[in-house]
This record gives C-alpha cells, structure tokens and sequence, in this order.
C-alpha cells in the first residue's frame, strides 16, 4: 500500500474544504441574519406592549385622552388662549457681524 504524502493529504484538504467551505458560510451569514431578526422581533415587541398599555389608558383614563388630544391635534378648550413661542435661527453672517461690532 502506498504511503500518503504530504501533497496528497494538502490536495484532500483542500478538495474538502472547497465542498464544505461555500456552505458553512452560507450557514454562518444565516445565523448572523437569523440574530439580528432576533433581536429586531424583541424590539418590536416592546413597542407593541407599550402602545397597548397607551392604548389601554387612552381608552379609560380621560385625562390621558384629553392630553393626546390636545397635543396631537392642537385641540383647546373654549376660552383657552393658545401662545405659540417660534424661535428664530440666527445666521452664520450676523452672528459674525453682531461679534466684530463688539
């Protein structure tokens, strides 16, 4: 029986390794996706629970409801006076200006 040498043995490994390698990558980039997804499917979960609990609260707590109310659709009472503060952004140039004149 012939003895194996070492050229053998390196073409084997690599014969091996050219069938088996596109695989295990393939495997190991769907274990990273499959992670990921974990990970998304968690978050998601979260924000499910808390818009329930939200929801839950817009549905029997009135004060809860007037609130959403008035923020999302700017809604007020009768009477009620709305003031609005819109702040003005300041230029590069004039705030350069305003700094020389100093």
């Amino acid at each position: 029986m012939k003895r194996l040498t070492p050229l053998w043995i390196f073409i084997a490994i690599f014969v091996i390794g050219a069938i088996y390698f596109p695989g295990l990558s393939k495997y190991l980039k769907l274990k990273r996706r499959d992670t990921e997804l974990s990970r998304e499917i968690e978050v998601l979960k979260t924000q499910i629970n808390q818009l329930q609990r939200e929801e839950h609260l817009l549905k029997t707590d009135l004060t809860k409801l007037e609130e959403a109310l008035r923020e999302e659709l700017g809604l007020v009472k009768p009477g009620e006076i709305v003031v609005r503060v819109v702040e003005e952004e300041v230029s590069q140039k004039s705030a350069e200006s305003s700094q020389k004149k100093s």
